[in-house]
């Protein structure tokens, strides 16, 4: 074989890895960032409950839909939080679901546990579809502190959605 076959061979193998590998990153970076809703943290807390012997996680998740597909369908979301051990204990979604507005919005997820021995928890989130079955958004992950005790007087909701694990 000559010189030029071998040069010729090895500027098309070239050529293609240069073709091709850019191509393949950027699908990638498009499956990774292609979702149909952002989430992030509205705010959160994670407290003793004054007429139970229970703690509650609250979080309101602020979302913007991105897939227009989606508007005003009705979609879910999954709270699953966990012990410091990373020990699962309690999921929870919203029965029923709710409607994703078209210009995004607030929903509040909430969970009531009875160990009282926990003193912090992490929470993971998605939204899904309405089966639960398929993320739809981004996870977002919030580390909550057990909070003090609020003062006697105040009222706090022990409303829980939840599946129990």
């Amino acid at each position: 074989m000559s010189n030029l076959s071998k040069y010729m061979i090895l500027l098309i193998l070239a050529f293609s890895i240069f073709l091709l590998h850019p191509l393949k990153n950027t699908q990638l970076s498009f499956a990774q960032n292609n979702q149909a809703i952002v989430i992030t943290v509205a705010n959160s807390s994670f407290v003793p409950l004054t007429n139970g012997d229970a703690n509650q996680v609250r979080v309101n998740v602020e979302y913007m839909v991105e897939d227009e597909s989606i508007e005003n369908g009705r979609i879910n979301a999954v709270m699953k939080v966990y012990a410091p051990n990373g020990t699962l204990v309690r999921t929870t979604s919203v029965p029923g679901g709710f409607v994703a507005e078209n210009n995004g919005g607030v929903e509040a997820l909430r969970t009531t546990f009875q160990d009282k021995s926990i003193q912090s928890v992490l929470a993971n989130i998605t939204f899904t579809d309405l089966a639960r079955t398929t993320p739809i958004s981004n996870v977002l992950t919030v580390n909550l502190d057990l909070e003090e005790a609020p003062t006697t007087g105040s009222s706090l909701s022990e409303n829980t959605s939840s599946i129990e694990n």
